[in-house]
């Protein structure tokens, strides 16, 4: 009996952590079919033009915008998404990938290249960000062809850790020189970034 009791006494609470904390999904390499797709919650643009002043006054909190010109003038956008716990999403589950993609931009180009980095902490929507005060830029996620029509295309890495019940957060960098990558987010149109659960 009190095999059993002790048995359940760790189910119950395995139970109680995995709903209270966020839960993450280490990557993998091959990705299935869709089942769920999120659009970003909100953006924030940084300039290096402009190091230390807050752009939301400017671009707001569903522009992403991606360029460098001659080597300066860097602008990197970072993106939010706050991603279902994992009961939520029908069919997902512990072995699910998830894929970041960047769809039917605005406007495009130089290599039409972006890379994308996690980041160290999180940021709210309206915290002051600029480009000299912002979560610092922490693992390398892969590069992204983004196609003037349509989804993105990883170049090298195919899947991003997910983050079930929590926030995924990233930040968008320009590949190469003379890049530019820009849209509004319209996630009932299919414009922005997103991210894209599979199984």
């Amino acid at each position: 009996m009190k095999g059993i009791f002790s048995a359940a006494t760790f189910i119950a609470i395995a139970s109680a952590l995995v709903s209270a904390a966020p839960f993450k999904v280490a990557e993998r390499s091959a990705s299935g079919p869709l089942i769920y797709s999120k659009g970003a919650d909100f953006l924030r643009v940084v300039s290096q033009a402009d190091p230390n002043t807050d752009q939301i006054g400017t671009y707001g909190t569903q522009t992403g915008y991606i360029a460098r010109t001659n080597g300066n003038e860097e602008f990197a956008s970072l993106v939010s998404f706050d991603i279902p716990p994992l009961s939520a999403i029908a069919g997902a589950s512990a072995s699910s990938t998830c894929n970041f993609v960047i769809r039917n931009p605005a406007s495009v180009s130089g290599s039409q290249t972006t890379q994308l980095f996690t980041l160290g902490a999180e940021f709210g929507e309206y915290d002051t960000i600029t480009f000299n005060q912002h979560p610092y830029y922490n693992q390398y996620e892969g590069a992204y062809f983004v196609n003037a029509v349509g989804d993105s295309s990883p170049v090298d890495v195919t899947t991003v850790p997910c983050t079930f019940g929590g926030n995924m957060q990233f930040v968008l960098r320009p590949q190469n020189d003379n890049d530019y990558i820009t849209w509004t987010q319209n996630n009932g149109g299919n414009v922005g970034a997103f991210i894209e659960i599979r199984n």
